[in-house]
């Protein structure tokens, strides 16, 4: 009986090259593979055909998805490689790391414990947007949480520990543990005492290191375990292969006794495990994995690509800059494959390396430009490529209807950022949007809606589009609302509903109407309508107001009738004009400017609306605005400003009210802010009324010195907001004001109206184009 360790470093091409030709000399009747237990079922389809790496295990918790551990594999991951040379010999295949089952009973005891915290304190904020929070660990696992409590135990200690890489690169005067890798790994042409040289390091490096953390020496005992259990099983060559660190714990005697009692007592939960699509740039360092390397995209090359690597990246190198519209000729793709050859023999390597490759084609292929290069390592050394699983992986039925709609969509999960321009008026650009809108009530952000500032109108939407693997944890974690994408999206939206208040029911309204979920906004509201009977808050209503009737006025767009959406924006306007004048009363400044960004919101949205009743009542509700003495000052002289714009009052009135506002009575501070209201927004209220202009100028020539110096900085504010053609006109006309020379502008303009009312058609053709 003999065994043999191998010692790995996960994700690197040399070491996986070496143990495959290693494990084919020793043929072992057995294999023994450090990795969950629990996903030993579903290792079979590890071969089949339409397995791409790179993927990835998931092992979960049932009763809480959230969570779950990934495993990742590239394509030349020693694992990987492990794996598929057992199954395909159909040679006993065991997975040897310590249970999962353990940890995730400590993660919902941890839960547990939580919860019972929160009744009696403060509530905890969330994670991040995503509602995920990666935790690293120094081995090949990643570990996702969406809780603010992580494993009890002291994982952290262990991504603490020291670095074997690092510790060795140092000692052999590297700066850096990839260079160092590279050297004696990859470009090692004798494999043959590899993992024997990779014990003896580790045993050294590991009589110096600090003490391993409890849930190390848990893992190492559940694998010590596992090498009993085939030893005692009868079998005669056993390939042990694990992360290289754990080699000498593995190799070393151990006490069967000390084992169990570390392995004693931990509780266990009921887990489900599935392969999952993962993505070459979540295998490197930046995207914050802990086992992960440099340049994942420049191993894969090294694997596929073994003969001539060096004039085969440089050539893709150069491809990827033509497509990028940038100059690469064969020349300089031989002159840098030359360059980087002749610095690798300077520096006695057998052959160019990513370093190498990288300064030769900064000199020559990229002309000492860095941004190219920067291109081709986000394309090429790092690389965007998402893995697939087959079929018939365990998946919930929520993933595989969202696995579905992709397909029929064409809308292809890729890594890449990438944005999509949707024309709503086509069923196809609708049925994206509405997928992609409910994606996002469950949680699942893989598109990001843009701001489009260079378009106009209801049917178009931008979407910026970046899947990540992680979203499979989410995918799992909502199929308890349902099995299908917008049955689970109405579900989460109306759990969401029923435990809100009032300022988030009316954006919840807006998602439901976005994401086409009619019964979802029936329930919202009926609950809106309960609480805005007894709110106080108008401002959240008026937020409401606007996306309604956007959707009420191009209803037909998304396939909405505005039959169903009028009551409620006849409701919503109703309660707003009730309770708008109390609630512009007694306000601070800061609040009214506020309060003057909503009203403005609100007249656009009437506007669109275009129903004559409705604008009455509104008008009506802003004449009580600048009429009441009590309501705050700005709030009052922007609703003046509305009603002259709607031509609710004439030039008499206007004047009239100004008067009032700005006379010897009303004190200077009252009068700034109210006349920072009626010049909100345009200065050509000043420019077409005299009268007004003048009483503004007497006001002004009436304040002490020190009252103008205190609210000058007010009244600049006010003018800050005008366009500079504007402020020019207004130069003008003070200088003409203040001559005895006739005004030219001030002339009388004959206008021919029957040639004018002609071109009204076409003007108005303009503008509805410009709409939509």
């Amino acid at each position: 009986m003999s065994i043999h360790f191998f010692g790995i470093r996960h994700h690197g091409p040399g070491c996986a090259r070496a143990l495959d030709s290693a494990l084919q000399t020793l043929e072992p009747d057995i294999v023994l593979l450090e990795g969950p237990p629990e996903a030993e079922d579903i290792l079979p389809l590890a071969i089949d055909e339409t397995m791409v790496p790179p993927i990835a295990m998931l092992v979960y918790p049932a009763e809480a998805p959230q969570h779950g551990v990934f495993y990742p594999f590239a394509g030349f991951s020693p694992e990987w490689i492990t794996m598929r040379y057992a199954l395909l010999r159909q040679i006993p295949l065991r997975l040897m790391d310590l249970p999962l089952t353990y940890r995730f009973a400590a993660c919902l005891e941890a839960d547990l414990q939580a919860r019972a915290d929160k009744e009696v304190s403060e509530p905890v904020e969330g994670t991040d947007g995503d509602g995920l929070n990666t935790e690293q660990s120094a081995d090949a696992e990643i570990s996702v949480t969406t809780g603010e409590n992580s494993v009890p135990d002291a994982d952290w200690i262990s991504a603490l520990r020291m670095d074997p890489l690092a510790e060795l690169s140092r000692a052999a005067g590297y700066e850096d543990q990839e260079s160092w890798w590279e050297r004696e790994v990859e470009q090692r042409s004798d494999s043959n005492d590899l993992f024997l040289a990779i014990q003896e390091a580790m045993t050294a490096l590991r009589e110096h290191a600090p003490q391993e953390s409890l849930r190390d020496q848990q893992r190492e005992a559940a694998m010590r375990q596992k090498i009993r259990e085939a030893e005692k099983a009868g079998y005669q060559r056993i390939a042990v292969v694990c992360g290289a660190w754990h080699v000498p714990a593995l190799a070393g005697k151990s006490s069967v006794k000390q084992d169990q009692a570390l392995l004693k007592g931990l509780g266990k939960a009921k887990t489900c495990a599935t392969w999952v699509p993962w993505s070459s740039d979540r295998l490197a360092y930046e995207s914050g994995y802990g086992a992960g390397i440099s340049s994942p995209g420049w191993y894969a090359h090294l694997w596929q690509s073994p003969d001539q690597a060096g004039l085969r990246w440089v050539t893709e190198a150069a491809r990827l800059m033509r497509s990028a519209g940038l100059d690469a000729s064969s020349a300089s793709v031989i002159e840098t494959v030359r360059l980087a050859e002749a610095t690798a023999a300077m520096r006695d390597l057998p052959m160019a390396g990513l370093r190498e490759l990288r300064e030769a084609m900064l000199a020559v292929l990229c002309h000492g430009d860095a941004a190219p290069l920067q291109l081709i390592r986000d394309q090429l050394e790092i690389g965007h490529q998402l893995g697939s699983v087959p079929a018939s992986a365990a998946a919930a039925p929520l993933q595989r209807d969202l696995e579905m709609q992709q397909k029929s969509l064409r809308l292809k999960p890729e890594t890449l950022s990438k944005v999509i321009e949707l024309d709503l008026r086509e069923p196809n650009g609708r049925a994206r949007s509405r997928l992609l809108h409910q994606l996002t009530v469950l949680g699942i952000h893989w598109g990001k809606r843009q701001a489009n500032t260079n378009r106009q109108g209801t049917f178009r939407e931008s979407w910026l589009l970046e899947w990540r693997p992680e979203m499979a944890i989410r995918l799992i974690e909502t199929s308890r609302y349902g099995n299908r994408i917008a049955e689970a999206a109405a579900a989460c939206l109306s759990e969401t509903a029923r435990n809100a208040d009032l300022p988030e029911l009316t954006s919840l309204l807006d998602v439901a109407v976005l994401a086409e979920l009619p019964q979802a906004s029936a329930e919202l509201l009926l609950l809106l309508q309960n609480q805005a009977a007894l709110a106080n808050d108008i401002t959240h209503l008026m937020r409401a107001l606007p996306p309604l009737v956007s959707v009420a006025r191009y209803g037909d767009v998304r396939g909405t009738s505005h039959l169903h959406v009028l009551p409620i924006i006849h409701s919503l306007t109703e309660r707003i004009m009730l309770g708008l004048p109390l609630a512009c009363t007694g306000i601070d400044e800061q609040a009214a400017e506020q309060m003057v960004s909503h009203i403005e919101a609100v007249q656009k949205a009437i506007d669109t609306l275009g129903e004559q009743a409705l604008a009455d009542g509104w008008s009506g509700c802003l004449q009580k605005l600048y009429l009441q003495d009590s309501i705050a000052p700005g709030v009052q002289g922007y609703a003046l400003r509305l009603c002259y714009d709607k031509q609710r009052i004439d030039e008499e009135t206007l004047t009239q009210q100004t008067h009032r506002m700005l006379s010897s009575g009303s004190p200077a501070a009252i009068a700034t802010t109210w006349l920072g209201g009626l010049l909100c927004g345009s200065g050509l209220l000043l420019l077409h009324q005299d009268a007004l202009w003048q009483v503004i100028d007497q006001w002004l020539s009436t304040l002490p010195d020190d009252i103008f110096m205190e609210r000058l900085a007010l009244l600049r504010r006010a003018f800050s907001g005008f366009t500079p053609s504007e402020r020019r006109q207004m130069g003008d006309k003070v200088r003409h004001l203040g001559s005895s020379e006739p005004r030219q502008a001030s002339q009388e303009i004959n206008v021919d109206t029957e040639r004018a009312s002609a071109v009204l058609p076409f003007l108005q053709h303009l503008f509805e184009e410009s709409i939509l």
